[in-house]
């Protein structure tokens, strides 16, 4: 295969996963390297290790030895119509942005293409692939932890809030955001990390109402977040189901 055929194969499988080269880096090599990427881009021949572990990250087979015929494969794992390497696993991903500012709405989300990561590292993480989310960040009041164009990994297991620590909820008004959420008598807070935003507190029923999608447990940055711009359209306020945050 030439260089310019590997490069197409990698490129259209990134964007298949809406991966950005440096997320792509970082789930294959550790870190941001989008520059191999574009070397290959240039023509130039990557080394079997990286090549290797781009393709794992994407969740192609990376294969040297005699022609098989069509028949054999390798085993499958657990994405749908696809093969999986033995040492990554895939977490569904929805079409839904947390907001990190004005709320948003994520009712009856429809699945993207699931997100690969490490085996080993989840299990460090002690997190079930089948019981985390991978969703989108909006709006930039949870820099700099987080930015707008990130994305995060939920756990969904992790649906009673801990005072301090960072979830997807899904607010009082059926918006979906990202807060870190602070317990005080009687309700919460939904607090950003960014300081010119402004607290917003939860009280009573209100803090009943606040639906708890997962705790915060992995992000990957973008890197191209300021090219992209916000919707002025204040999102419209209605009585919505999140059918796609239960657990199976």
């Amino acid at each position: 295969m030439e260089t310019h055929e590997i490069y197409e194969l990698i490129e259209a499988r990134r964007k298949e996963l809406n991966l950005s080269q440096s997320q792509l880096g970082m789930l294959a090599l550790g870190q941001d390297n989008s520059s191999v990427i574009q070397a290959i881009k240039r023509g130039s021949s990557p080394s079997a290790h990286k090549l290797e572990a781009i393709c794992n990250a994407l969740g192609l087979e990376f294969y040297v030895g005699r022609k098989r015929s069509d028949g054999e494969t390798q085993s499958s794992g657990n994405q749908e119509g696809g093969e999986v390497p033995s040492d990554f696993v895939f977490v569904e991903r929805f079409d839904v942005s947390l907001s990190a500012g004005p709320g948003t709405s994520g009712e009856n989300a429809k699945k993207l293409a699931p997100v690969a990561f490490r085996l080993d590292w989840m299990r460090e993480k002690r997190l079930a692939p089948e019981k985390c989310v991978v969703c989108g960040v909006r709006g930039n009041s949870m820099e700099p932890l987080l930015f707008d164009g990130d994305l995060v990994l939920l756990d969904r297991r992790q649906t009673d809030p801990r005072d301090g620590q960072i979830y997807g909820v899904v607010d009082i008004e059926g918006d979906t955001r990202i807060k870190r959420i602070e317990l005080i008598d009687d309700g919460l807070l939904l607090r950003s990390e960014n300081p010119e935003c402004r607290t917003e507190l939860r009280h009573g029923e209100d803090a009943n109402r606040v639906q708890i999608i997962g705790s915060l447990v992995w992000s990957g940055h973008s890197y191209d977040a300021s090219s992209q711009t916000l919707s002025s359209q204040k999102p419209r306020r209605r009585t919505m189901k999140h059918e796609w945050i239960l657990p199976r």
